[in-house]
């Protein structure tokens, strides 16, 4: 049942980050995060994520025209308290099962306005909208519908796929074809399934997005993506997906994303709804990421999670320090 679980690092959360860059185009970003959640209703959960995220710009190595290539991985432990609440939403979108494994490996190649990207790929450059990152849950990462009728390609299984994108000053255009299926050891793909799964959206920047896909075997949807800074310190969004033959048929979510007290600071809250086939469900979302220096991010949250079999109240909290 996992609804977006995107890489979000998150819950009682300590990042140690380190990023190398050099005139011969290689990055390389290492962290690490833990993550603590609590609820009246489970066991508090404990469990973390280290990452390692290497991007290499070939143009300076080899030939002025070629593009980069982006290779993620992912050391996983622990449990998120979603496998003991059983919501739709995903209380942490740094929880998946432990194992150490591959995420994503691909190539993008630019041409002119064009951008083509190919290999072990997730489909989390769509459906997102910026001013709900502030938000720990899982739902508020990529499209919670999404996740929750299709599966995968999202955090932490990327599969093998190929997408593209245009970008203007007017509309940025971007579509995807992927492995339907998640056959895979760690994260390395085992098996081409018999499934694919496409979507493709276009986007007006900074305000609109209106996408759809289709998997050969769990059927179509339609979304929509609102998302734009209102001022200087205020930011919104707000999403629906309508899934007709899905396990989760009607998806909508909205928000804010305030910056307060220091301009680095922000505030965060959210609403989601799902129609499961399980019944409905809500959730509800504060959290403040409060910069304590530029190394330094402390971010409490809270949520409040309307189930059938009731209310829930989950309180998490996030430490961020980067070197």
């Amino acid at each position: 049942m996992d609804l977006g679980w995107i890489a979000r690092f998150s819950g009682c959360t300590v990042l140690l980050a380190t990023t190398a860059r050099a005139e011969t185009g290689l990055e390389i970003e290492a962290a690490y995060a833990g993550e603590a959640f609590a609820s009246s209703r489970a066991e508090t959960s404990l469990g973390g994520l280290a990452s390692l995220v290497l991007d290499l710009d070939l143009a300076p190595r080899v030939n002025e025209h070629l593009g980069t290539v982006h290779v993620a991985a992912f050391g996983i432990h622990g449990r998120g308290i979603s496998e003991q609440l059983m919501d739709a939403f995903g209380v942490s979108g740094n929880a998946a099962s432990p194992e150490v494994r591959l995420f994503e490996a691909w190539v993008e190649q630019p041409l002119g306005p064009f951008a083509l990207r190919a290999g072990l790929l997730s489909a989390e450059e769509f459906t997102v909208a910026d001013h709900s990152t502030a938000l720990l849950s899982a739902t508020f990462g990529i499209l919670g519908g999404l996740s929750y009728n299709i599966g995968n390609p999202v955090y932490p299984v990327a599969t093998p796929g190929a997408s593209a994108r245009v970008v203007t000053d007017e509309v940025t255009l971007r579509a995807g074809v992927f492995d339907g299926d998640q056959r895979n050891e760690h994260g390395i793909p085992t098996a081409i399934g018999g499934s694919a799964f496409a979507i493709a959206e276009v986007e007006i920047p900074g305000t609109v997005k209106l996408g759809g896909w289709h998997h050969t075997d769990k059927g179509s949807a339609l979304y929509l993506v609102l998302d734009r800074q209102l001022d200087d310190q205020l930011g919104a969004f707000a999403r629906l997906g309508v899934a007709p033959s899905g396990a989760s048929d009607v998806y909508a979510d909205a928000g804010i994303r305030v910056g307060l007290l220091r301009s680095d600071d922000l505030l965060g809250l959210g609403l989601a709804f799902a129609r499961t086939d399980t019944g409905p469900q809500t959730v509800v979302e504060a959290s403040y990421q409060l910069v304590v220096t530029g190394r330094l991010t402390i971010q409490p949250d809270l949520q409040l999670l309307l189930l059938r079999d009731g209310t829930i109240g989950v309180i998490g909290t996030r430490a961020m320090i980067s070197l």
